[in-house]
């Protein structure tokens, strides 16, 4: 659960940490811009900036893992534009080549590039190889899925799509009542399952209600990612408002069901 006072002092938290451990000790932070398997946990606007601002301080690199919220599932091309962040390294995959073929990548800022382009005399390149560099399939397929993504507006899509995702989200912790945070960017959202929305107070994990609700709408016809306090979910970036509403309508009756067998 994300809570307002750790809204600075989380990211204050790492700076004592890195000046504790000694900055020449620490090579670099790595992190996700919105953790994935905690909850979709989303920072508050001034925590990623702030991070970047301690990194910068530290001389310390930072790098954003964006394998799953890369290519436009925040609403922009990457989480870092989303938050206003530049990080020194960015890693991307699966949405590169929208999963039809395992494509991954890694981009740099120029300090990065400095410190290993140079003449061949200079010793200082970054000799590495990879088994699958380059690989023709996966790479038609990156390309070919970056093609439809901008010639399909599909980012503004995903946009506007998960605008009226979170509405039904309310919606639906309006009249269930067990909702507490609803937490995510662009085309991302998870719910975090509470027995009082007040108090936050959880369900004992005995219940397991966010997997109950998950299994539910498998049943029916909806996959989502679940554990046993929270509930995600993260359409293409294609989804018609159509068949949005008709995932919607299946987790609405999940959520029901599970709630008459309690």
């Amino acid at each position: 659960m994300q809570y307002p006072a750790c809204n600075v002092f989380c990211a204050e938290f790492l700076r004592q940490i890195i000046a504790m451990e000694g900055p020449d000790t620490v090579s670099a932070v790595i992190l996700e811009p919105i953790g994935n398997t905690g909850g979709i946990l989303t920072p508050p606007p001034e925590y990623l900036p702030r991070i970047r601002q301690i990194c910068d301080e530290m001389n310390v690199l930072l790098i954003f893992d964006e394998m799953i919220t890369g290519m436009g599932r925040t609403g922009e091309w990457f989480a870092a534009q989303s938050f206003g962040v530049t990080p020194d390294i960015l890693c991307l995959g699966k949405g590169l080549s929208s999963g039809y073929a395992p494509l991954a990548a890694v981009t740099w800022s120029d300090r990065i590039q400095t410190a290993f382009w140079g003449p061949p005399e200079a010793g200082i390149e970054f000799g590495h190889g990879h088994t699958y560099a380059a690989h023709p399939p996966s790479c038609a397929a990156g390309i070919a899925s970056i093609s439809e993504i901008r010639e399909r507006n599909l980012i503004a899509n995903g946009r506007e799509m998960g605008q009226h995702l979170v509405a039904r989200l309310k919606d639906m912790g309006q009249r269930y009542g067990i909702f507490g945070e609803i937490r995510g960017k662009g085309f991302l959202w998870g719910v975090e399952l509470v027995k009082d929305p007040a108090t936050k107070a959880q369900f004992p994990l005995s219940v397991a209600i966010g997997k109950q609700i998950g299994a539910e709408a498998q049943e029916r016809g909806l996959i989502t990612r679940h554990d046993p306090q929270w509930i995600a979910m993260a359409p293409p970036l294609v989804t018609t408002r159509e068949e949005l509403d008709a995932m919607c309508d299946i987790l609405d009756e999940s959520i029901g069901a599970v709630l008459d067998r309690l």
